[in-house]
């Protein structure tokens, strides 16, 4: 396996209810700031080893059963997830390494355009299938990032826009055919 689809496949399997898809965790690997990746050696890579996955954080939130009894009475519904602890994308971590392969849908608004994203970090020394994979991201965050939503730039701020702006740049300086 290449070295994007083993990380992509590992976050699928650890999150799949965050990340469903290969062009889901390449947003998240790539785009999205503060993920806990670095570049390390011309491979991205968790910036501390962590193991944990989203059964901790639904078994958590799993409610009791006096909890259960209560929304029942209210005459609300509770997800399976609250009821039982269990990720309603469980399925998906057995199919892992083919999802780390398929693209898919963003299904979310991309996390906005600013310098310091990874994607605009890439080491010259990065192996190639992160080149191809950038490529790849820029190619569905880019029409996005350059045609934003109204509700997106409601509650811009100057810093936002320079950031929105710089990124921008980067996004059409480095990856000219994503850039319109």
């Amino acid at each position: 396996m290449n070295p994007v689809a083993e990380l992509l496949a590992d976050m699928i399997r650890r999150y799949p209810c965050l990340v469903a898809n290969r062009t889901q965790a390449l947003h998240d690997a790539l785009i999205v700031a503060g993920n806990g990746l670095e570049w390390r050696d011309g491979l991205l890579a968790s910036r501390v080893p962590d193991s944990r996955s989203c059964r901790e954080s639904h078994m958590q939130r799993r409610l009791t059963p006096k909890e259960t009894e209560l929304y029942a009475a209210a005459g609300l519904e509770l997800s399976e997830t609250r009821r039982t602890g269990i990720c309603a994308a469980e399925h998906l971590r057995a199919e892992a390494p083919q999802l780390a392969l398929a693209q898919g849908p963003l299904d979310r608004t991309p996390y906005p355009p600013s310098p310091g994203l990874l994607i605009f970090e890439i080491p010259d020394n990065a192996h190639e299938a992160w080149h191809k994979a950038a490529r790849e991201i820029a190619a569905t965050v880019g029409p996005l990032w350059l045609n934003p939503a109204a509700d997106e730039l409601a509650h811009e701020n100057r810093y936002m826009e320079a950031q929105r702006a710089a990124g921008i740049s980067l996004l059409r300086e480095r990856f000219p055919s994503c850039a319109g």
